[in-house]
This record gives structure tokens, C-alpha cells and sequence, in this order.
């Protein structure tokens, strides 16, 4: 997954949990991936110390393990989780264009 997200920064801020950061310079929209031990949540973010309370579908979701029916389609949690970072990455190239 490091070799997919790798425009951005990695941190650790603790043993179960790896945040991950990508904002383009000098544009305030971005993305931050949190990965848990068995979800993430991608957020589109307006600032490297932003934080959402009960954002919506369009700012921030979580990504859950496939359950039996996309294991057996061949979906891993990397293709989910990769699809809601692009979907993430439209969401801030948009929010950008619109400043």
C-alpha cells in the first residue's frame, strides 16, 4: 500500500494506527488516509490540522475489509480503499478549483 500512497507523508502516531497526508504545495485542499487495524477512513481535508465531526459521504467515509461477496469477486481491501482515495482526490481537486 506504501508504493500506491507515496505523494504524500506517513506518520505513526500510535502502534495501531498510520496516518496518511498528501497536500499538493500550494493548494489547501488534500487528502489524509487513517488506517486501523481492520478499517480506514479518507478524508478530503482543507489544511494539514483539520479534523471533521460528522462529515458527509462527499468529505469522509470508511472503508471496511471486503465481507464474503467481494472476497469471492476477487476485491481486496487495497481496491476499495484505493477507490475512495481517488474518489477523495476528485473531491479536493474540485474544492481547489472552486478557490
Amino acid at each position: 500500500m506504501q508504493n500506491l500512497l507515496n505523494k504524500g507523508v506517513w506518520t505513526r502516531p500510535t502502534d495501531k494506527m498510520a496516518v496518511y497526508t498528501e497536500l499538493e504545495p500550494g493548494k489547501a485542499w488534500g487528502v489524509r488516509v487513517t488506517l486501523y487495524p481492520d478499517t480506514a477512513r479518507v478524508e478530503a481535508i482543507n489544511g494539514p490540522k483539520c479534523t471533521w465531526y460528522k462529515a458527509p459521504l462527499r468529505i469522509s467515509a470508511i472503508v471496511n475489509m471486503p465481507n464474503r461477496w467481494e472476497r469471492l469477486r476477487g476485491i481486496t481491501f487495497q481496491d476499495k480503499l484505493m477507490k475512495e482515495v481517488a474518489n477523495k482526490r476528485a473531491v479536493a481537486a474540485e474544492e481547489n478549483a472552486r478557490l
